[in-house]
């Protein structure tokens, strides 16, 4: 098992998932369920009222590391784009 690399609250962007769920999970660390619950349907709610404002607007939704490809989305930098392959050897 490898340890999980992952950089400190304070360095991360503000809509990285460990620092927008960091309530959520303080407070089922301490099995405080329905404060969980709320800072989920805050959370939650906050996500819906920016959709909403992005609709009414006509504001695309912009992303950090995905691409549309049809009806999916795709990795903007796939490892078989950065990686050069090798030739094996004879």
């Amino acid at each position: 098992v490898t340890k999980k690399r992952v950089r400190p609250l304070e360095k991360q962007d503000p809509f990285e998932s460990r620092r927008l769920w960091k309530n959520v999970t303080d407070s089922l660390r301490e099995s405080e369920i329905d404060k969980a619950t709320e800072h989920k349907r805050t959370l939650e709610e906050r996500q819906r009222t920016e959709e909403r404002h992005r609709t009414e607007t006509g504001t695309p939704w912009k992303t950090k590391y995905f691409i549309k490809e049809g009806d999916g989305w795709v990795y903007h930098k796939p490892l078989w784009k950065i990686i050069p392959t090798t030739q094996p050897a004879e």
